[in-house]
């Protein structure tokens, strides 16, 4: 009972803890976009949230002050750092679109001319798409709105690339401001570029300079949209800003359906606005959605500060991912081989326990606001050693099985519930998404999708075990349906977890968990079952995705469109790709490959190849056996359904080789002589 106080207690502290902008992750009706024709688009190459000062930018820090929507905006494209032309481009195709040269061997801030409107090398532009595995088709904004009969008007080389047809025609272009007409209810404008290194304030002053003169010039009822087309040039990586002001602005912050985060936008959103504001339909090959207000903000500056935070927090997070899931994924290695080598000790089991619980203060460590204190990687840090010392405290005086049954729980509880209530902790946590890098913004990650569903697994487990030796096993193999079922909902549901490829592992770790409880042999046949229900659990979400209007669909609704127009097969390839590509990542991962076959061998001939310490093991607690299976299920399913590739199997080595170690030691092994006298599998 003290395990389920201790757990109930995090579960609502974390619920009380949420900040108060946290809102749902869809909101009951769809909003309306912000943005509306005519409409006046302002590309500055650079602009990021750090430039906007009132003595740098006078105009732009007007807009804000005068009630202006804000939004810290994803520029990256395919080549790192980007280029100008990369985000022009990535404008005009709708997807992240590449130019032809490396960088480095060429001026970055270099953009093609227009001759008899004309882009001049179009045709090289568009051949250098076919080597992405993003599949960008350079001028389809262009060519989308000439289909809907909607002029629009070009003003510089940029604006051109951005609304050039397929064929690199741009029927209407001005090289400047000058001859500039405003007759159309698009046009876009090419305000240059911020060079950090060759006098970035003269640049700054210039650009905003242009959009003083835009303002004087555009139609009165028409809505002006400043945005930073690419990342900084000479500089690190950073949020582009993004400015919206017009007729339904009002000192909003700005967001989308596709990143369902306040206050952080895609340069990618830009293109479906545009025709969402004219009102043609957009084509599938899009993946962006339109700018709707996201919550009140702030005044200038300290909207300023706080979209600028943004860029700062997630260099800090960056910094810190990679060490702490290497870090932990080595501690865990080096615990089992202790244990291997029966080298246990009260201080080995406690330490187990601080690592199993490390995870979960990955993501609570949020609720500190870390960021803000006067040394963020500092603060990070031990704001989640200490939680999980906390946590390892407050459940070292419950038997073995029931500490991890009652962490994992309680990890599954919160990263529930933040699920639900739109993944609030993850955009604080070195395991959450990367606004930055752009490929995730709301829903569980790779990453997220190990911890959830290996400690869902493991509560699961020990759940079973407790009910069987009390209640029989129909109801312990109930529960672990129960917990199954929720799992998967939260995990892959479009609106919380939003995980497609999650779904493909958790189905067979819970059936052969489930099969563990009844008692029934794990043979092949009974595996390639799983698998098919596995397709089927999440085909049946991803089809009642794809039936919600189209701006709200989640990836999973995305790929059910994708197939049904023929680009099913693009998707997959880029995904295998980038699974493929994992292999090269380093030597650890080929080792983290060998220990997967081995696992998974162990799961095939247990009898032939399982340690003797592992088998005594699961003498003292039988439910082990089955979470075992479960979690080698999630690593090697999860490493070919997911393009992070082996990289799954290293986060679930890192995950469940803490708790999973400490399952295979006898109470009386580390000391805990009142733990040896409770019975085995007691909650």
């Amino acid at each position: 009972m003290f395990g389920l106080r201790v757990c109930a207690s995090l579960v609502a502290g974390v619920a009380l803890s949420l900040p108060v902008a946290a809102v749902p992750a869809e909101a009951p009706t769809e909003p309306a976009s912000v943005v509306t024709a005519p409409v006046v688009v302002v590309g500055i190459a650079g602009l990021t949230w750090d430039n906007l000062t009132p003595e740098g930018a006078p105009t732009l820090w007007r807009m804000l002050d005068d009630g202006a929507d804000a939004a810290a905006m994803t520029v990256r494209s395919v080549h790192s750092p980007p280029c100008p032309l990369d985000g022009w481009l990535s404008l005009s195709a709708g997807r992240a679109a590449t130019d032809p040269q490396p960088h480095r061997d060429r001026d970055c801030t270099a953009l093609p001319s227009v001759t008899g409107g004309v882009v001049d090398g179009w045709d090289g532009l568009v051949t250098a798409q076919r080597a992405s595995v993003f599949d960008p088709d350079l001028g389809l904004l262009g060519s989308t709105l000439a289909t809907g009969n909607v002029c629009a008007t070009a003003v510089g080389p940029g604006a051109a690339l951005a609304l050039a047809d397929r064929q690199g025609r741009v029927t209407r272009y001005h090289p400047d401001l000058s001859g500039a007409r405003w007759d159309c209810p698009v046009t876009v404008i090419d305000a240059g570029v911020l060079d950090r290194r060759n006098d970035p304030g003269k640049a700054l002053r210039q650009a905003d300079e242009t959009v003083r003169q835009v303002l004087e010039r555009m139609p009165a009822d028409a809505t002006v949209v400043v945005l930073g087309v690419s990342q900084p040039l000479r500089s690190t990586l950073a949020m582009g800003a993004a400015v919206v002001a017009g007729p339904q602005t009002g000192n909003q912050y700005l967001t989308a359906q596709s990143t369902r985060w306040q206050g952080i936008v895609r340069l990618l959103d830009i293109p479906t606005t545009l025709l969402a504001a004219v009102g043609v339909d957009e084509p599938n090959h899009f993946t962006g959605a339109p700018l709707v207000a996201g919550g009140e903000r702030p005044a200038a500056d300290r909207t300023a500060r706080k979209l600028d935070d943004i860029t700062q927090r997630d260099r800090d997070l960056r910094r810190s991912a990679g060490p702490f899931i290497n870090g932990l994924a080595a501690a865990a290695v080096l615990a089992i081989g202790l244990l291997a080598l029966r080298q246990r000790s009260r201080m080995a089991g406690f330490t187990l326990l601080v690592l199993a619980a490390l995870p979960l203060c990955a993501y609570l460590v949020r609720l500190i606001q870390w960021w803000r204190w006067p040394a963020p990687l500092a603060a990070l840090w031990l704001g989640m050693i200490l939680g999980a010392v906390a946590l390892a405290l407050a459940l070292r005086r419950l038997p073995i099985p029931a500490r991890v049954t009652v962490l994992s729980g309680v990890t599954v509880g919160v990263l529930a519930l933040d699920a639900i209530t739109g993944t609030i902790l993850h955009h604080g946590s070195p395991l959450g998404p990367s606004p930055l890098s752009g490929g995730r913004y709301y829903g569980f990650g790779n990453t997220t999708f190990v911890v959830f569903a290996v400690h869902a697994v493991i509560f699961a487990a020990g759940l079973a075990g407790w009910l069987r030796t009390r209640r029989g096993p129909l109801l312990a193999v109930g529960a672990v349906a129960v917990i199954g079922l929720v799992t998967v909902l939260v995990d892959a549901w479009p609106t919380w977890g939003a995980d497609v490829g999650g779904g493909f592992a958790i189905v067979p770790a819970f059936v052969l968990l489930g099969l563990d409880v009844l008692g029934r042999r794990i043979g092949i046949g009974r595996i390639l079952l799983t698998g098919v229900a596995a397709v089927a659990a999440v085909a049946l979400i991803s089809v009642l995705d794809w039936l919600r209007p189209a701006a709200s669909r989640s990836h999973a609704g995305r790929f059910v469109e994708d197939l049904l127009h023929g680009d099913g097969t693009e998707v997959i390839t880029r995904k295998a790709g980038y699974a493929v590509s994992s292999l090269s990542a380093g030597v650890h991962l080929w080792l983290v490959g060998a220990l997967l076959l081995y696992l998974i061998a162990v799961v095939v001939a247990r009898r032939q190849l399982a340690p003797a310490w592992f088998e005594r093991a699961v003498t003292h607690w039988p439910p082990l056996w089955g979470c075992y299976v479960g979690v080698v299920t999630i690593a090697a399913v999860g490493s070919a359904a997911n393009d992070y590739g082996l990289r799954v199997a290293l986060l679930t080595i890192a995950v469940a080789g803490p708790p999973l170690a400490l399952l295979t030691t006898k109470p009386s092994e580390i000391g805990d002589r009142k733990a040896a006298d409770a019975r085995q599998g007691a909650l």
